[in-house]
């Protein structure tokens, strides 16, 4: 049976600063690295968005800048994260590449 996969965003980085989003196959535990499949970068989220939870909650509105998407990556270090509602994630994977 295929393991359902969740869809999150992950603050990266010893600041958190770089903000992926991507699928994992479980919950991230604090001090492990997160495996990301379908991950694509968020370079800047427009003010319509209403934050980092927003963008979560509604999706990318205005402005907003994410790169293509790569199939892995491993982030070792890392803040923050938290879970992409299904309207985002269909917004996320309709938003176009910068």
């Amino acid at each position: 049976m295929a393991t359902k996969k969740k869809r999150i965003i992950l603050c990266t980085g010893n600041n958190g600063r770089a903000v992926l989003i991507g699928d994992v196959a479980k919950e991230p535990k604090a001090g492990e690295p997160v495996t990301l499949t379908r991950a694509r970068m968020v370079l800047y989220w427009d003010a319509q968005c209403g934050g980092l939870l927003g963008l979560a909650a509604n999706g990318p509105k205005g402005g907003t800048r994410i790169t293509a998407s790569v199939s892995k990556t491993v982030a070792t270090k890392w803040q923050e994260w938290c879970s992409v509602s299904a309207t985002s994630a269909k917004e996320i994977d309709s938003w176009p590449a910068c």
